[in-house]
């Protein structure tokens, strides 16, 4: 299966858009977002325009997260993270989504998952950490390092990046 990692969009439509037909055109039958949406007619707009699976994570760029905190923090001295983890398995291969880097490394450190996808500082990246592969597939919107994402074959188990301006 051909699963497409992204993170960080940022409402932008126009890469989300070459994205998401990328996807269609490729095969990609489900897509991992890292985190930062941003608004929520984003996420329903990937919905709506994805005919597979997508799975999201909450960053901390997410505009419900931060009302919800704002509300919760009115009547509880405790900040929670907004930031919560997704694990999969996947032909055979354990998988987790989140979306800041510590988090990340925690999780990899865990030896739990055979690769943790995370996003948040928008630089792709990739390495080994233990047994665990830990990859940042960029951004999407183009902030601070030029938009990108990753594709992940779980048959070949190969992982790819694209740069989305050479789609």
């Amino acid at each position: 299966m051909k699963i497409a990692i992204c993170s960080d969009s940022h409402d932008n439509l126009s890469n989300i858009e070459k994205f998401l037909k990328f996807c269609e055109d490729n095969d990609i039958h489900r897509i991992f977002h890292c985190g930062d949406v941003t608004e929520k007619e984003t996420r329903e707009y990937f919905l709506k325009n994805f005919s597979g699976e997508i799975d999201f994570v909450d960053g901390n760029a997410e505009i419900e997260v931060q009302e919800k905190q704002k509300r919760t923090n009115r009547f509880q001295k405790i900040k929670k993270s907004p930031v919560p983890y997704l694990q999969y398995e996947i032909d055979k291969i354990k998988i987790a989504v989140c979306h800041q880097r510590d988090k990340a490394i925690r999780l990899a450190k865990s030896g739990q998952f055979h690769i943790v996808f995370y996003g948040h500082n928008h630089k792709p990246w990739q390495e080994k950490m233990e047994k665990t592969y830990l990859i940042n597939p960029g951004n999407l919107a183009g902030m601070f390092y030029r938009a990108s994402f990753a594709v992940y074959d779980t048959a070949t188990k190969k992982l790819e990046l694209n740069l989305l301006e050479q789609l």
